[in-house]
């Protein structure tokens, strides 16, 4: 794929750069510092802490600059909302020290939901300029989940994994099946783990596993799973698969727990969207005299008093006993349940039922661009207060007016549409855009970087909208273009792509070569784009556009919406046609029950 991004003109950013000097006198030993900080958070439900405050929020950061001999020159207990930590720091040169870390708490007892998260780097404030401090905190503590299977916890009574350990300050964490649903978080040091599980006919048993070299940012999965055969009991010792990421520091225990040989069924998590869902269980235990043709499995609105029954011939059972099923026809936002049964030759067999609930479709924001509020020269596609969509403005409006505008005389329904046009200011050709996200600081002279992506939950397939693209003929040449860019002389090409992120992107626009490909980034779920033959001149007319979201995953759930609208495709490289010119109305996003997948 080629590699799409619309950079900011340098023209603007030095414009940028000199307001920023203005404001503060700059002499000729002192320089500007910028801070881009990012954290690796946790997304676990924080409503139930142990050893932290109350008020205790990782993602809260607490930064602090230091000079060469170890003095706090300047700091904060709130990164993310203090302003004076946005703009570039006047300093003087010198070495220092960033360090970031949670805020109001140090980590350094056990706890539910009570990640702790730590960064640093060294930076060299030089005399008349801009540097940035790069710093990603990752977790200082340990995190340990517990995960009972459904079988497990159908087949137990009650179970309880306790985690201890003997260092310092160690508050052991109880994993109650049917209960605990968070993950804890510990300090760095050796701990055991003790499982003490009963059955319904009261008997009591115990196992233990100790874990040692842990390390910070480790993060310890322990499942527990029955096995085809035997019953829990003294001494039986359950078999252990061990799996280890050391990409991300994960160490996944799955323990095999034996028990009676019987036909016994279990409702699995399902893959649930707006409209459809995927439905799964499992024949978890079984006789010689099992059929799959006694199998059905029956779904139902909650509080509904009659089930839908598919019977053994329309599910997919695979050559394991794993049953799954799509059904289709649901409504958004509404709560669902479903079991699977046996009946042959007089054996009964029923699974707990699974309840689940369907994702909301939400509408994309100001998709008829009918909002629009003006903060100095820049022009925002938003109302007031609002951060969802941002635009190449807060570098065109500080040299030559915003670029990206609205326009009543080209409007396919109410008030307003969208202007983006190409432009020549100055000194350097700048191609207009809207994208989802905010812009965030100026990089040196020459570039900016970014916050590529809104946040979002839904799964769409499609995105839908009308554009009307008059392209002027390329007169601005760049340098560096990638294969298959149009030349001199020839037509311009506007661009358009759409994306599901599993989490924000930071774009630094003036490093080419770290620019994410978007059709294999680990980070996107759904992917589309504007094709080719769409992008040519519409005469004047509206024409309609559906990009449908190609999915790669379709369990994943994203936390992002990526949508970019450029006039010039190829307007990060300077490279484009004076007065190209793109009209955007009436955009919104389809929901439909077969996504299409790569």
């Amino acid at each position: 794929m080629k590699k799409i991004k619309f950079l900011l003109s340098m023209a603007f950013l030095a414009a940028m750069f000199a307001s920023c000097t203005q404001e503060k006198a700059v002499d000729s030993t002192q320089g500007y510092l910028t801070l881009n900080i990012n954290a690796l958070v946790s997304t676990n439900d924080p409503s139930t802490r142990a050893a932290a405050p109350a008020d205790y929020d990782a993602k809260t950061l607490h930064v602090e600059i230091q000079d060469d001999k170890g003095n706090i020159v300047k700091s904060t207990d709130n990164f993310g909302t203090d302003e004076t930590f946005q703009e570039p720091i006047l300093l003087p040169q010198g070495n220092y020290t960033v360090v970031a870390h949670s805020a109001n708490w140090d980590g350094s007892e056990s706890g539910f939901n009570t990640p702790f998260y730590y960064g640093s780097a060294e930076v060299t404030v030089r005399a008349k300029y801009l540097v940035k401090a790069n710093i990603t905190c990752t977790q200082a503590n340990v995190k340990v989940t517990v995960n009972y299977d459904q079988s497990f916890v159908q087949n137990f009574k009650s179970a309880i994994t306790t985690v201890l350990s003997d260092k310092g300050n160690f508050s052991p964490l109880k994993y109650v099946m049917r209960e605990t649903t968070q993950s804890g978080y510990i300090p760095v040091g050796d701990f055991k783990a003790k499982l003490n599980v009963v059955s319904f006919s009261n008997q009591n048993n115990n196992l233990e596993k100790a874990f040692t070299n842990v390390k910070a940012r480790d993060h310890y999965i322990l499942n527990f799973k029955l096995s085809d055969e035997g019953h829990l009991g003294s001494g039986n010792t359950p078999g252990i698969e061990v799996e280890v990421d050391e990409s991300t520091n994960t160490y996944t225990f799955t323990f095999d727990v034996p028990r009676k040989s019987s036909i016994s069924l279990s409702t699995l998590q399902p893959n649930a969207w707006s409209t459809f869902a995927t439905l799964n269980a499992a024949v978890t235990s079984k006789t010689s005299e099992f059929d799959k043709s006694g199998l059905t499995l029956q779904w139902r609105q909650s509080g509904s008093e009659e089930w839908t029954n598919i019977a053994s011939d329309a599910l997919n059972i695979d050559d394991k006993d794993n049953v799954s099923v799509k059904i289709k026809g649901l409504t958004p936002e509404t709560a669902y349940q479903y079991q699977l049964i046996y009946n042959f030759n007089g054996t009964e067999a029923k699974s707990s039922p699974m309840e689940f609930q369907t994702e909301a479709q939400t509408p994309l924001y100001n998709g008829g661009f009918e909002n629009w509020w003006t903060s100095g020269k820049v022009v925002y596609p938003n109302e007031q207060g609002v951060t969802f969509w941002d635009t190449s403005n807060p570098g065109s409006a500080s040299f030559g007016g915003s670029n990206t505008t609205s326009t009543t005389e080209v409007v396919r329904s109410g008030s307003y549409a969208a202007k983006l046009e190409s432009k020549y200011i100055v000194i350097k050709f700048a191609a207009a855009s809207i994208y989802t996200g905010k812009f965030g600081a100026l990089v040196g002279t020459s570039g900016a970087w970014l916050n590529w992506g809104a946040e979002f939950t839904s799964r769409p397939t499609a995105l839908k909208g009308w554009m009307q693209y008059a392209p002027k003929a390329i007169n601005r040449e760049g340098s560096g273009l990638p294969a298959g860019a149009p030349g001199k002389n020839e037509m311009d090409q506007c661009g358009m792509f759409c994306a599901l992120l599993t989490e924000s992107m930071v774009i630094d626009n003036t490093k080419m070569d770290e620019f994410p490909d978007l059709e294999t980034d680990p980070r996107v779920i759904a992917y589309g784009a504007l094709p080719k033959e769409q992008n040519v001149d519409s005469k004047g007319q509206w024409k309609e556009v559906n990009i449908p979201f190609v999915y790669r995953d379709l369990t994943k759930k994203p936390t992002h919406l990526l949508i970019v609208f450029s006039s010039s495709k190829y307007g990060d490289y300077f490279h484009g046609g004076e007065g190209s010119t793109l009209y955007l109305d009436d955009f919104s996003f389809e929901y439909g029950d077969e996504p299409e997948t790569k």
